[in-house]
């Protein structure tokens, strides 16, 4: 059972305020009594105030210092808005007893909170008032930028587009002061209709565990066309109470085809084949309570914010879970496709990058985990190995080598010295088209001779890369869509005719994602999942649930600009080559010393 969870009635808090002496808040000779006590609490090793930690302690510092460490909190409709907002965080997935919530009832039934011993004087006012704000900001930066700390979930550490953000105190200033705190915490919220109708459905979902869930649907045989019996009449009650079947078609042990239609939509929803059988895997993901689905959609709301908040207009988004790559240009969607992604033991990583540069005709150079697990296994089971698969050995300067000079067996257990490379030609593993974005993880997008393998439903078959199903079109929309680029498509297909490889450089990189969801909403507050293929989305919730962790704070950066890369290799042949440069230097002052300057 939900703690319940009660906001009290401004006016006894209201009543309190007007009664304190002005003299409780005047200021000393030395300092005012909040600059005092916010130095007490920075210099504390717990920085917690009675039980309660401080989060936001830099900003606080900040935002205090500007209205020259004057309380903040002096009205009580004010203090009763923020208490409305910290329980609509409810309603993005987050949890509201993070925000100071005790506190804040506390303050507004007039009682003591964590220490029923200290009556409620001028200190204790102080400090409430320094809760009060650190709980709109911690709100404010989780609604925006997500709760979930990156040291906690390497998802959202790859995701980061370079030092913490920079906490807007004069935002959180004119909120306090204006008192429009629930208005401002909805528009903080990223208003992105994809974002905004997972949120619709989350309440969908909420609302349907509070009736008590969904019915199962006993395990056993594949449900199929044309049966009847019990199992067939749950099938269609648990339908019903998921939205994909009328309410007035329930009735019934008939497997007919408005059944069969009902099934197919829950399998497409559900990430699954629409074969409209309702099998073991469909029967499965039926029966999952609804309060998974719930933390499902929690966690799927928290990786969007982790990127809506700097979504650039144009870009290509790599949905790995959905097997689905996508291409916006100007904030439309002008193009989708099928993809290919890594393996559950060679996951395809969570990153953001930028494609420089495309390679038509490319060459393949096997990487040096796949060539000591997988290909020199293979050439010492098959002779013909290498000349079946058109590999060639070179060693580290280009050279030709012979591989029948080679011991292989050597190998297995030590670097090998050489490279084998896969030339360009319709066989290539690499089909005539990459696309390179600098990372650290050997990792892009490519083209592929084997397109049968896109006609399955879960496509989780590469080594970590993302062979895409149609990626010629996509080649030819980024380099229409870069300014200045002189490519035409009569020179796109002239080079991949003439079967050499070419190196294509953007004017403009274009900013990449590969996103990790599997939860999406829809106008109408449906939800679609995708299997958990990796297995990633108990991280995020159980990071979601523990407690905060205090905001990291932006350290003060040295650095030179990095310079774009002009053109790309004469002959790119391996993802290594485009490994990430140019890392920033980044000079941390002296934590002490840092906040001192706050407070001057």
């Amino acid at each position: 059972m939900q703690k319940k969870i009660v906001l009290y009635s401004a006016g006894l808090f209201l009543a309190f305020i007007l009664t304190v002496p002005l003299v409780a808040f005047s200021q000393p000779e030395s300092a005012p009594p909040l600059q005092q006590r916010l130095e007490q609490l920075y210099f504390d090793e717990m920085q917690q105030v009675g039980a309660e930690p401080i989060y936001t302690m830099g900003p606080l510092l900040d935002i205090y210092r500007k209205n020259n460490f004057q309380p903040l909190w002096t009205d009580a409709h004010t203090i009763l808005a923020l208490g409305r907002a910290v329980i609509a965080a409810a309603e993005e997935g987050l949890i509201p007893a993070d925000y100071h919530l005790a506190s804040i009832n506390a303050a507004l039934s007039d009682e003591p909170d964590d220490d029923a011993t200290q009556a409620v004087g001028p200190g204790r006012m102080l400090d409430r008032d320094i809760l009060f704000t650190d709980a709109l900001i911690l709100l404010g930066e989780h609604i925006l930028h997500g709760k979930v700390d990156s040291r906690d979930v390497e998802e959202k550490e790859g995701l980061a587009a370079g030092p913490p953000p920079e906490v807007d105190t004069d935002y959180y200033l004119d909120v306090i002061r204006s008192g429009r705190i629930v208005a401002a915490m909805q528009e903080r919220a990223p208003q992105h209709p994809n974002y905004q109708a997972l949120k619709q459905g989350l309440a969908l979902y909420k609302q349907k565990a509070g009736q008590g869930g969904w019915p199962r649907v006993a395990e056993g045989p594949s449900l199929k066309p044309g049966m009847r019996g019990q199992r067939v009449e749950a099938l269609r009650t648990r339908l019903v109470a998921g939205g994909d079947l009328a309410v007035e078609l329930a009735p019934g042990e008939h497997y007919d085809s408005a059944l069969t239609a009902a099934v197919q939509q829950f399998q497409s929803r559900h990430g699954l084949e629409a074969d409209g059988v309702a099998g073991k895997n469909t029967i499965a993901a039926m029966n999952m309570p609804v309060e998974d689905r719930i933390q499902q959609i929690r966690a799927n709301l928290e990786r969007t914010r982790w990127t809506l908040h700097d979504m650039p207009p144009s870009a290509v988004l790599v949905d790995i879970a959905g097997f689905q790559v996508h291409y916006r240009h100007n904030g439309e969607t002008l193009w989708t496709s099928r993809v290919m992604v890594g393996q559950p033991y060679n996951q395809t990583p969570v990153f953001r990058s930028a494609i420089t540069y495309l390679v038509l005709n490319p060459t393949w150079t096997i990487p040096p985990g796949m060539l000591k697990n997988e290909t020199i296994p293979k050439i010492l089971k098959d002779p013909n190995y290498l000349a079946n698969e058109n590999l060639k050995v070179y060693d580290l300067k280009g050279n030709p080598v012979d591989a029948r000079s080679i011991e292989w067996s050597r190998y297995l257990t030590r670097g090998f010295p050489y490279v084998l490379r896969q030339d360009a030609g319709p066989d290539n593993a690499l089909g005539r088209i990459k696309f390179m974005f600098p990372n650290p993880f050997h990792v892009y997008l490519h083209d592929t001779p084997s397109k049968s393998l896109f006609g399955r439903n879960s496509r989780a078959l590469s080594h970590g890369c993302i062979r895409v199903q149609s990626p010629l079109d996509l080649g030819r929309m980024i380099l229409a869509n870069d300014p200045g680029n002189t490519v035409t498509d009569a020179r796109f297909d002239q080079i991949l005719e003439s079967g050499k490889t070419t190196g294509l450089s953007l004017k403009s990189p274009l900013p990449v994602f590969l996103l990790y969801i599997t939860a999406k909403g829809d106008a109408d507050g449906a939800v679609s999942f995708s299997p958990d293929v990796y297995e990633r989305d108990p991280t995020v919730i159980k990071a979601l649930n523990r407690p905060p962790r205090p905001l990291l704070q932006k350290p003060l950066i040295a650095h030179t600009p990095d310079t774009a890369e002009a053109a790309p290799p004469a002959a790119p042949n391996s993802a290594e080559e485009q490994a990430a440069n140019g890392q920033q230097t980044v000079q941390v002052k002296d934590k002490a010393q840092e906040n001192k300057a706050r407070l001057e």
